[in-house]
């Protein structure tokens, strides 16, 4: 346990120190002047470290929050990471959930769902009358919120989507 959680220290620190040095790069070119140094002290303990540091602990297991808050906290890291600039929404590359740091959030995102919560993508298809294919586009479009299990590699649709998937299909056949 202990390699992991230094792995996860490693991760957090790669994580700030890369959205650091984006940082750099955009103040220098609105005005350097305004730049300040951080270490990575300080970064730890600003409003994304810190983020960092309890999705590191829930991936862990170490602690439990509220769904809800565990959802937000990674939102707002991912956002962060991949909303370009001018942009009007933000798409995550699936190979981000094998780096490191995809994994640590992956992990720490599977465990704030309950099991009854999530549903095999096989079994999403086939109740939403679709194929596989179709799930993971629903997935990568955020139609479909999903969980990846990194232990066992695999990934789950989560239900309660499939099920306003389900009464939204539902609504629009009986207005036919």
């Amino acid at each position: 346990m202990e390699a992991e959680q230094t792995d996860y220290q490693d991760v957090v620190d790669q994580a700030l120190q890369l959205v650091y040095s984006h940082h750099h790069r955009l103040i220098s070119q609105l005005h350097p002047a305004a730049f300040s140094p951080l270490t990575l002290d300080q970064l730890r303990k600003g409003p994304l470290g810190q983020d960092l540091l309890r999705l590191a602990k829930l991936a862990r297991g170490q602690v439990r929050e509220p769904k809800e808050e565990v959802l937000a906290a990674i939102d707002s890291v991912l956002q962060l990471l991949f909303w370009p600039a001018a942009a009007d929404d933000y798409s995550v590359p699936r190979s981000f959930w094998d780096t490191e740091l995809g994994r640590m959030l992956a992990l720490a995102k599977y465990r704030a769902y309950d099991p009854a919560e999530l549903v095999s993508i096989g079994n999403a298809a086939q109740q939403l009358g679709v194929t596989r294919p179709t799930i993971y586009r629903w997935m990568d479009d955020r139609t479909l919120n999903y969980v990846r299990d990194d232990m066992s590699g695999r990934t789950f649709v989560v239900r309660r989507d499939i099920d306003n998937l389900k009464r939204v299909a539902a609504e629009l056949s009986s207005d036919l």
